[in-house]
């Protein structure tokens, strides 16, 4: 039988949390807030990349057996980490895992849940309740959910090559597509897995619009990790940039994508990727994946409402970003008090952070 992680503590011997405790978790978000901002991490901050494990460990849930989700923190074990919609997530692991020493009454599926919403909230996003109560399945409890892999990974080989239950960046274009045809004809092999993936989640065309963006708004693509590369908002990539007025990434897409600006570009990896090109350092990148919800009839009004409704469009990504992260949890949680006072501001921490480097 496969083991867990070795930064996990036997089961037996974590520390229960206080009842009170349980609910008020400020002591572990600023200390996930503090932990946070690196200035020699990508743009200063693992935020992006919390984001994205919360997304992850989340996005394996379906619907139609209540199998993967968030709850029995399966990405502990060896064969989901394995997955390589899963690459990268080694830095992630190893500063939670910190975290975790410090609180370890708190299990580390609700760990890494909680990181991306304080990622998220830190980064100048919303603030999400958090929803207590997840469990970490002992190696016997997942083997016998989901036998010898001990996590839901190897079915979802319908939406993506490797048989992860999460969504693929490219399926490829239809190579029967008769030349000249529309965009969403010829690329129909990825938008049809978009759309497969999300209703396998349980959501509705509008609502994988919104967790995409919200998703591919931080961060960036590493070659070394997924054959990628650049971030798909140039300009800010650590920090909220839906912003309430003017641009940020949601106007690329009528800005941009709209007037066909975005050049595809094959990487030494040999993935492509579209970008766009406006004098600075770097390009600005989207995959496949983001192109498809342009390519889409059905997906793109709901990129355009969203591009001009930013302030439904921050309301909708907490609502949708909470209930991707709280999907096969139905009955396990409690919700968490929130308090009014925000933490602090982090976007001055980090600016104080990158000065404190130059000096040293």
């Amino acid at each position: 039988m496969q083991k867990i992680h070795s930064s996990k503590p036997p089961e037996h011997t974590r520390t229960p949390a206080p009842a009170q405790q349980r609910l008020n978790l400020q002591d572990v978000r600023r200390d996930i807030a503090r932990i946070m901002i690196d200035p020699n991490h990508d743009d200063g901050s693992y935020g992006p990349l919390f984001i994205r494990l919360a997304w992850h460990v989340s996005g394996t849930y379906n619907q139609s057996d209540s199998t993967g989700g968030s709850n029995g923190g399966t990405m502990r074990f060896p064969v989901e980490r394995a997955d390589p919609e899963n690459a990268g997530f080694a830095k992630a692991f190893d500063v939670l895992g910190k975290i975790h020493q410090r609180h370890p009454w708190l299990s580390y599926a609700d760990l890494y849940v909680l990181a991306g919403y304080v990622a998220l909230e830190e980064s100048g996003g919303p603030r999400i309740a958090m929803g207590i109560g997840r469990r970490d399945y002992t190696p016997e409890e997942a083997q016998q959910k989901y036998g010898p892999s001990l996590c839901p990974f190897g079915d979802g080989i319908r939406t993506n090559p490797n048989g992860s239950r999460l969504p693929s960046a490219d399926l490829g274009s239809d190579a029967k597509a008769p030349p000249g045809c529309p965009m969403h004809v010829k690329e129909k092999p990825t938008i049809d897995a978009i759309r497969g993936v999300f209703s396998r989640l349980g959501f509705t065309d509008k609502e994988t619009v919104c967790l995409i963006i919200l998703g591919h708004q931080f961060g960036r693509c590493h070659l070394d990790v997924s054959g990628y590369e650049h971030p798909w908002y140039a300009f800010d990539p650590s920090h909220w940039n839906a912003y309430e007025s003017g641009l940020g990434y949601p106007s690329i897409y009528q800005f941009s994508v709209a007037r066909n600006q975005q050049r595809e570009r094959v990487t030494s990896e040999g993935k492509r990727q579209y970008e766009l090109s406006i004098g600075g350092p770097e390009p600005f990148m989207m995959l496949p994946v983001d192109m498809a919800l342009w390519w889409c009839e059905k997906y793109r009004p709901h990129v355009i409402y969203y591009d001009n409704n930013r302030r439904i469009f921050r309301s909708d990504a907490a609502i949708a970003f909470k209930k991707l992260t709280e999907l096969g949890c139905e009955g396990l949680l409690a919700q968490e008090e929130i308090e009014e006072k925000p933490l602090h501001n982090v976007r001055s921490q980090f600016e104080e952070a990158v000065r404190n480097a130059g000096r040293g």
